[in-house]
């Protein structure tokens, strides 16, 4: 996928979401090698070197996983524990995408 063809469906992900009521946030998209080892080791990344380092790559939370100071804790976010996750994952894939679900 073009870097064009991955914001175009970005953008059709965002309105998704808004029709089904689901507020996301984005919280990452450009990690630099070093991001991407740190997010590797602590096991919330599959992969030495991601697609976020080719700007290929988003994470997003919902606004409930949100803290009280609006940041995202990636070690709290409930993405296997909630159904609005798997809605926008099903899409995501529906637009050729791959949505990656770490516990």
């Amino acid at each position: 996928m073009t870097r064009w063809g991955f914001l175009y469906n970005i953008g059709k992900l965002m309105v998704f979401a808004e029709q089904q009521g689901i507020k996301v946030i984005c919280f990452t998209f450009y990690r630099s090698p070093t991001e991407q080892l740190i997010e590797f080791n602590a096991g919330r990344s599959r992969v030495k070197r991601g697609k976020h380092q080719d700007w290929l790559a988003m994470d997003y939370a919902v606004i409930d996983d949100l803290d009280a100071n609006g940041f995202v804790n990636k070690d709290e976010i409930r993405w296997n524990n909630d159904p609005r996750y798997l809605i926008l994952g099903e899409y995501w894939e529906s637009l050729g995408g791959i949505w990656v679900y770490l516990s």
